[in-house]
């Protein structure tokens, strides 16, 4: 990540991504149509609120109103829910400052689709030379594509592969938004409270010390992806 004046975070679900990035940079501009975002928002302490400003509508109609080009441009795990993304690259590059940085993350590999990825909203998981040649044709260099998490990815989304054969039934029914606005949203409760407390930077980081052996591999059920708007 390098650092800068500002960015703007398509689709910053719970804000944690958010909040970590007003560490690289003085301010922020988030975007997402889920308007559980707003009641997360308003939450924020007041300090964190000054840095950072909320839109809430669909990615496509709210960036007219934007009138800064910013240092870098985030989405993560937002690109597999877009039906166009070659659009969707194209106005993230304009948006970009020269030398501004795009950072992406999506899930990787379509054989590893599944029932998951059905009640989710997404229209495609991702190949490692489909993303590359995707951002080269809107413009796009210094692209770097990294298959991050081996192997524990890989057993979190056999984990949400079993859930998603308790919550099919339901969930396949609903519309597309539906789908899309639940799937970047994590609710907070007794266990997802303990998970917190147990899984940290601190008890994580020889874990991610071991997945960086492998990422040069294509392994992984996750790409992350960084790459340069050159003057």
């Amino acid at each position: 990540m390098k650092r800068g004046t500002s960015f703007l975070e398509i689709g910053p679900g719970n804000l944690y991504l958010a909040v970590d990035l007003l560490g690289y940079f003085k301010r922020g501009t988030l975007i997402d149509y889920n308007l559980q975002v707003k009641d997360r928002y308003d939450n924020l302490e007041e300090p964190l609120k000054e840095h950072l400003d909320l839109m809430i509508g669909e990615f496509f109609t709210s960036v007219t109103q934007l009138q800064l080009k910013y240092d870098c441009v985030v989405a993560c795990e937002v690109m597999e829910h877009v039906e166009n993304d070659g659009n969707f690259l194209s106005i993230a590059h304009d948006l970009l400052n020269d030398q501004g940085q795009l950072v992406l993350s999506v899930p990787s590999r379509m054989k590893y689709w599944s029932k998951h990825d059905e009640i989710v909203g997404h229209f495609r998981r991702y190949e490692k030379q489909r993303i590359i040649n995707i951002l080269s044709d809107q413009g796009f260099q210094n692209i770097c594509v990294v298959s991050y998490g081996f192997p524990f990815l890989n057993i979190l989304r056999l984990l949400r592969i079993l859930l998603a054969w308790f919550q099919y039934d339901s969930r396949v029914k609903w519309s597309k938004d539906r789908q899309i606005q639940q799937s970047g949203f994590i609710q907070v409760n007794f266990l997802t409270s303990l998970l917190g407390v147990i899984c940290n930077k601190h008890t994580v980081y020889p874990l991610n010390l071991l997945s960086c052996l492998f990422n040069g591999r294509d392994l992984s059920d996750g790409y992350v992806i960084t790459a340069e708007k050159m003057s």
